[in-house]
């Protein structure tokens, strides 16, 4: 740890809680000390946070009280885990279609607007607290730390750029914050060999430690410092997210950097949910934060997650979308959190654009989240100047909204490019079962 990141860290972050009142670096504290609780301690937390987190929902949250009443259940009644197992799941579409009705009625703090990408083919608009996104960034930080990006050290992220048109105050802010936390922010949502020289150019002049991005930015960039005879100096890993990493992509991005490569898993609902230690050996759940239940324990299945400190508005066993298989097990490493061994979710081919350049499939769901009359959805690139957007709609596209989209679009696309918005009744699914979020030019359409 350099001298700059210990003050910051030790200083810095907790003098900036007690001016905004907020609990960051508290959380972060206790996170780098539960971790390493035994997994009986750290499931009896979760225990004591998911029955609190039951009785508000009974208490003040006219969806809950509703639904429950409806499935017959009563917070009495609710002793145990096999209990908690059997109340009912909720789903995107409830929180799409009762986002008012799930927020509490005696909550008295702020409430955060949010919305996701719908990366999983649904996007879904809701509310969180600053309580529960300190707890979020808190656990999303301590699985960066996994990888080794410390807090306050130099860090570059390959990530994606704002939509729309950003106040200036806003930039400024921004600006000031990346430039305390020592984080370089890259657009990579447009690729081709120019951006990828410019990247380099920047990675090496800023010098990180770490580096985080899209999987398929990674690999893209990892590709490109191959095919150059490229090096970037001293990485101690590189953190891959947003998009799934298999075992070929993980190889590639690994060789390209040369640094070992770290799998995380989450979702903007909840931010960070895992990350794989410096063991590989499945990625550990932020339990002290988050809840992850499996529909049929033992094999490959639906995950439901609660989030243990959105008293704002609570999710309780929520349907990610997403499949996969848990590890109550203790990970060598030695710490008590439970792992995700498998996750099976969204499928996002890349899209072409006319001069070549290559464009991530996560393109379109950062887009599509500030997009609120369309609901599911699925974007298929039928030629290189020709997007189609096959979506739901729960009403006419507003001219604000299509304004965005054309202008959005045409930044990353260039021209010439036409795109249209189809209007379904549904979307259709692979044979998997899963929904194919993006579809390329190239694809085969199978999983």
């Amino acid at each position: 740890m350099s001298v700059y990141s210990g003050i910051y860290a030790r200083l810095a972050l907790p003098a900036l809680d007690l001016v905004r009142r907020r609990q960051y670096a508290s959380h972060r504290h206790f996170l780098e000390r539960s971790q390493w609780w035994s997994s009986d301690r750290l499931r009896e937390f979760q225990w004591r946070a998911a029955y609190k987190l039951l009785a508000c929902a009974f208490d003040s949250v006219p969806y809950y009280q509703e639904k429950y009443a409806r499935a017959g259940a009563r917070l009495e009644d609710i002793r145990g885990w096999d209990d908690f197992a059997k109340l009912p799941s909720l789903t995107r579409e409830e929180v799409n279609a009762h986002r008012q009705d799930l927020c509490s009625r005696t909550f008295s703090g702020k409430l955060l607007p949010y919305a996701t990408g719908g990366s999983s083919g649904v996007p879904t608009r809701f509310y969180r607290t600053f309580e529960s996104y300190d707890w979020r960034t808190a656990a999303r930080d301590r699985i960066y730390s996994f990888a080794g990006l410390i807090q306050g050290e130099r860090a570059a992220y390959l990530w994606g750029a704002p939509v729309g048109k950003v106040p200036k105050k806003a930039l400024v802010k921004e600006g000031v914050s990346n430039l305390v936390q020592r984080r370089l922010i890259l657009n990579t949502f447009s690729q081709d060999e120019r951006l990828w020289r410019e990247v380099y150019e920047k990675v090496v002049s800023f010098r990180p430690h770490t580096v985080v991005g899209y999987v398929s930015s990674l690999r893209a960039f990892a590709a490109f410092l191959q095919e150059q005879g490229l090096r970037l100096p001293r990485l101690r890993g590189v953190i891959a997210a947003a998009e799934p990493l298999f075992s070929d992509s993980r190889e590639q991005i690994a060789a390209g950097f040369g640094a070992p490569v770290f799998n995380t898993y989450g979702c903007r609902e909840f931010m960070s949910l895992a990350g794989e230690c410096s063991l590989h050996q499945g990625m550990h759940i932020n339990a002290e934060n988050t809840l992850i239940e499996m529909e049929d324990p033992g094999v490959a299945s639906q995950l439901f997650v609660t989030d243990l400190h959105n008293y704002g508005m609570p999710f309780i066993r929520y349907e990610i979308g997403d499949v996969g298989i848990l590890d109550d097990g203790t990970c060598p490493c030695g710490r008590g959190l439970p792992r995700l061994m498998r996750v099976e979710g969204r499928v996002l081919d890349t899209l072409t654009t006319s001069n070549g350049r290559v464009v991530p499939g996560e393109f379109f769901p950062h887009l599509l989240k500030d997009i609120p009359e369309i609901g599911e959805y699925q974007v298929v690139q039928r030629s290189i100047t020709h997007i189609e957007i096959l979506a739901t709609m729960s009403r006419a596209i507003s001219e604000g909204s299509r304004g965005l989209l054309d202008m959005e679009i045409r930044k990353v696309f260039g021209e010439p490019i036409n795109w249209e918005i189809t209007t379904v009744d549904r979307i259709p699914r692979l044979q998997s079962g899963k929904q194919k979020v993006t579809v390329g030019i190239n694809s085969t359409k199978s999983a």
